[in-house]
């Protein structure tokens, strides 16, 4: 008799279970607003269907940075440090002085010189990925043979110059 209604018991508790489970999982809304463009079919391909959480489209509003009037979407990637120095007067001008000797070479090359306490850097380029920075820190070494030993991929925020507005 007790194994009849323990056995009962648990078949009640769980069909309450599956059912507030499959009720719960019913009211769940799709996340259909994302990129708009991925969402669009052009003629002759597939459909691409993108269930994302609302507040992804803020986030990616935060990742947009403003900077001088433009818009620049950045992302994890990669640069190639040239110089990195410490010398209270000297490093800025070194780095400055490397920079420019740079940029007769590699003219479209965006560098970027920061200081972040007590060092004075110089990075180079947006590199997607790793191999690509690789590459560039080997012709860099080949152009410069001096700059041996100073010359580093490093993670950073790449800026993806392709969608500036």
């Amino acid at each position: 008799m007790w194994h009849k209604i323990l056995l009962l018991t648990a078949a009640c508790g769980l069909s309450l279970t599956l059912c507030a489970q499959t009720t719960k999982s019913s009211n769940k809304k799709p996340y259909t607003d994302v990129f708009e463009t991925l969402s669009k079919t052009p003629a002759g391909s597939g459909k691409v269907v993108i269930k994302q959480d609302p507040k992804m489209k803020s986030l990616m509003r935060k990742k947009l940075s403003v900077n001088d009037d433009k818009t620049h979407v950045t992302y994890s990637g990669y640069r190639v440090q040239v110089y990195m120095g410490n010398l209270p007067k000297k490093s800025k001008v070194e780095a400055l002085e490397r920079e420019k000797k740079i940029k007769v070479k590699y003219p479209d090359v965006t560098s970027y010189l920061t200081f972040s306490s007590p060092f004075w850097k110089l990075r180079l380029g947006d590199f997607r990925v790793q191999t690509e920075a690789m590459v560039f820190a080997q012709n860099i070494l080949s152009e410069f043979p001096e700059m041996t030993g100073e010359v580093f991929v490093v993670d950073d925020e790449a800026r993806d110059v392709r969608l500036e507005k």
